[in-house]
């Protein structure tokens, strides 16, 4: 069984009578690439803040890498590397003496921390900017940089807050690239993003949360069978050989069926489960030909803007 390597249970955090994150039961798994998504105000910063140590829970617990987000800070901050938003780097100094300062910082000296400066900013895609001042660099290569100081000591979790703010396309995708690399090598992602593509191409699992409390969690397929079980699922049809009367009295004897409309020669389908097969059975037998029929899968961005919704009417 893989390993957890960031694990919380009721982990709650208030400010006053103001509760920022509530009861959050959270397992990350080693080697997996985790999205930690929400609104503004969410709790995702706070909880980051908890993982790492530098805020206090209010109550529950947590451990990364084994070790207790409380009573064992500095030992949680050597096994993870994290890249905050915004990133603060010494822009008067050079790409291989900001990388030196911050690898020193984790015990690396002598000939291995410059053999480690040189393939971090190599894996980043910055080997042509090694002696470059940081502040003469663009947005993108300071958001490499980023990277390359979270990840040159090795850690075995690396917390990303919005990795891709400011990269260009290709920017993006190297960074797709350098997230398989380091899972192939057995790392750990914990991401926020509000790029919800990316998220989806780079991620194994979502977690998200809402005012403070963990909503939806799971793969991209969890995710989509979790939404639809609440919000019904929608068929798109198409068929020949029937006409419209036929066929809405057909879709009357499929028990389940809360809707059907009528749009530019597709039946739209709504209902509380999946009637896909029964859909095409009872039209066949009616002597219809189907010549379409899908269930509509949502996008991620469409679950995630269901789920954060404000709740109304209360």
């Amino acid at each position: 069984m893989v390993d957890s390597v960031i694990e919380t249970s009721g982990l709650t955090k208030k400010y006053d009578e103001k509760v920022v994150v509530k009861d959050l039961d959270l397992r990350v798994f080693e080697g997996e690439a985790f999205g930690f998504l929400g609104p503004n105000g969410a709790g995702k910063t706070t909880t980051i803040k908890m993982l790492m140590g530098l805020v206090q829970p209010s109550s529950g617990t947590g451990r990364v890498c084994g070790f207790d987000i409380v009573h064992q800070v500095l030992d949680v901050r050597r096994s993870c590397g994290v890249l905050p938003e915004p990133a603060g780097f010494y822009d008067n100094l050079t790409a291989r003496q900001n990388l030196r300062f911050y690898g020193s910082l984790y015990g690396l000296r002598g000939r291995e921390l410059e053999e480690k400066v040189l393939s971090t900013l190599k894996l980043v895609g910055l080997s042509d900017a090694v002696d470059l001042k940081i502040g003469k660099f663009s947005k993108g290569m300071k958001q490499r940089f980023g990277l390359a100081q979270a990840i040159v000591h090795d850690p075995r979790v690396l917390i990303f807050d919005e990795p891709t703010a400011g990269i260009d396309p290709q920017g993006a995708e190297d960074y797709r690239l350098l997230v398989k690399e380091l899972k192939s090598r057995g790392k750990t992602v914990f991401m926020t993003s509000h790029i919800l593509p990316e998220v989806e191409a780079v991620c194994d699992r979502i977690g998200i949360i809402v005012n403070g409390e963990m909503k939806i969690c799971g793969n991209v397929d969890e995710l989509v069978d979790q939404y639809t079980r609440r919000q019904g699922y929608r068929l798109k049809l198409r068929v020949k050989e029937l006409d419209e009367r036929c066929v809405m009295e057909s879709l009357k004897r499929v028990e389940g069926i809360s809707n059907v409309t009528r749009n530019n020669g597709y039946y739209l389908i709504s209902s509380g489960e999946d009637v896909s097969e029964e859909v095409s059975r009872v039209l066949c037998k009616s002597s219809g030909v189907v010549t379409e029929l899908e269930v509509y899968r949502p996008s991620l961005n469409e679950i995630f803007l269901e789920v954060t919704r404000p709740e109304t009417g209360k």
